[in-house]
């Protein structure tokens, strides 16, 4: 007796579905139109729900128009951008302290000047108090040409006498020790001089002594 060996069920197979090579573009855009993702063939995952639109897109160089790229370009910083600015903000720093430095350099030259002819200017005052009092003519000669050598160097220097007898008495340049009453000269003019005053680069380093001529109203006239 035989018996039949049971057969396996026929199963129906299932119908193979190819998927899609690209997936349904969910940017939101004009159903007429056609996104640019789609139409190139790429992959395109960004969201149109309006509160969350993080683009997830596959393609990192995606046209989609959606409006997650702009967003996405806004908040990514330019990083070129950002050093430029910092190299250009450390080149103006850099350019500032050389001019103040350069400027410190020429102020603390003139301040070393000024501090040497200070310590010279006094000899001068000197040279003139014993012209007073030299009665000989070959001293008297010595004395001269050391003085007119020491003038001519504060010269080279930049130094100036400040003009004082015959001139009006000008507060800018002249201290009144006192005053003198001489008619035969105008008001207000310096008579004599007790201490020279010099000028460095337009800046008075000392002021000039001296007598003012005051002339004294009448009453009666």
């Amino acid at each position: 007796m035989s018996y039949k060996k049971d057969q396996p069920k026929k199963t129906e197979e299932e119908p193979m579905v190819e998927e899609p090579k690209t997936k349904q573009c969910q940017c939101e855009h004009d159903e007429e139109s056609r996104c640019q993702c789609e139409s190139e063939g790429k992959e395109c995952g960004c969201h149109g729900d309006k509160e969350n639109k993080d683009c997830k897109c596959k393609d990192d160089k995606c046209d989609c128009s959606c409006e997650c790229h702009d967003e996405d370009k806004q908040q990514k910083p330019d990083l070129a951008q950002e050093y430029l600015n910092m190299a250009r903000i450390i080149q103006a720093d850099f350019d500032n302290y050389r001019k103040r430095s350069i400027e410190s350099i020429k102020q603390a030259k003139i301040d070393g000047k000024i501090e040497a002819i200070e310590v010279i200017l006094p000899c001068l005052d000197v040279f003139k108090k014993a012209k007073q009092i030299v009665t000989d003519p070959s001293s008297l000669k010595g004395i001269e040409m050391v003085e007119n050598e020491i003038q001519n160097s504060l010269k080279s220097l930049g130094v100036k006498k400040i003009e004082t007898i015959g001139k009006p008495f000008d507060p800018r340049y002249h201290h009144a020790l006192s005053t003198m009453m001489d008619r035969t000269k105008p008001d207000g003019v310096v008579l004599d001089e007790y201490q020279a005053g010099y000028i460095y680069n337009d800046k008075v380093i000392k002021y000039s002594q001296v007598i003012v001529n005051k002339i004294k109203e009448d009453k009666n006239e």
